[in-house]
């Protein structure tokens, strides 16, 4: 009896379990069967960088009018291919797709970060809080911190000097009171300037090697010295000293 009652258990759940195949095998077919009828683009504008639209990366999408999507079954579009193909893009930073069961392509795209405007002679770039190049933009200009420079060329890598210039740049860049306060470095060779924006005081700021004591420098220099003297009272302001902040008067 006992053999019975477990034999009927056993033939009910393979039963159970051919009737699930039988429904996921319908379920996939008829999902393949399925066509794009709809694309939706979602852009990420957290960052407030408006680098691609939506009719942007409808042309990535559609190959730039060589592939069409819509109408096209769901089993001929590899999703990874067409991620691959928009994060080509220099101005996207991620891309995920997925096939909705009701005919809808969703498409989320998140754009490049700029921390910084790369001015050179020889070519102009931004740069991303990993030192990657961003190509500038005819549609969009973020508003960044500048970096004037002769040498255009970073090993951000292995060059331990490149490192720690990130690190400063990725610190002025996302501390709110630097932001508002720091418009432009200017690098000349191993040495940098700082320009403020409500002065015309030139910060003499040296090597990059302790920058995170020079900052400090800095943030007494805006807080309490310039405010009270003057925000233009001073020519140059140098931070190459140890423990000191060197002020040279503006001629009047």
């Amino acid at each position: 009896m006992f053999w019975k009652i477990k034999w009927r258990k056993e033939v009910r759940f393979l039963v159970g379990v051919l009737i699930l195949i039988v429904i996921l095998s319908f379920s996939a077919s008829q999902y393949d069967m399925q066509t794009c009828q709809k694309l939706q683009v979602i852009i990420d504008y957290t960052q407030r960088n408006r680098f691609v639209d939506e009719q942007d990366i409808q042309s990535l999408l559609d190959s730039n009018g060589r592939e069409f999507l819509l109408n096209t079954p769901y089993k001929f579009l590899n999703t990874r291919q067409l991620e691959s193909r928009v994060r080509a893009n220099p101005f996207v930073e991620s891309c995920k797709i997925s096939k909705k069961l009701n005919g809808e392509l969703l498409v989320w795209v998140g754009t490049v970060e700029p921390i910084v405007r790369v001015l050179g002679g020889t070519e102009s770039f931004y740069l991303n809080s990993e030192g990657k190049k961003i190509p500038l933009s005819k549609k969009y200009s973020p508003h960044c911190l500048v970096l004037s420079t002769d040498n255009v060329y970073f090993d951000f890598k292995n060059n331990e000097d490149d490192k720690k210039l990130l690190d400063l740049l990725n610190f002025i860049a996302k501390t709110d009171i630097w932001k508002a306060h720091i418009v432009q470095i200017h690098k000349q060779k191993k040495n940098l300037k700082v320009y403020l924006q409500l002065s015309d005081t030139v910060i003499e700021f040296g090597d990059w090697a302790d920058w995170e004591t020079k900052m400090k420098k800095i943030e007494i220099l805006c807080k309490y010295i310039l405010p009270k003297k003057g925000w233009n009272r001073y020519e140059k302001v140098s931070l190459k000293y140890h423990q000191q902040i060197v002020c040279e008067y503006a001629e009047r």
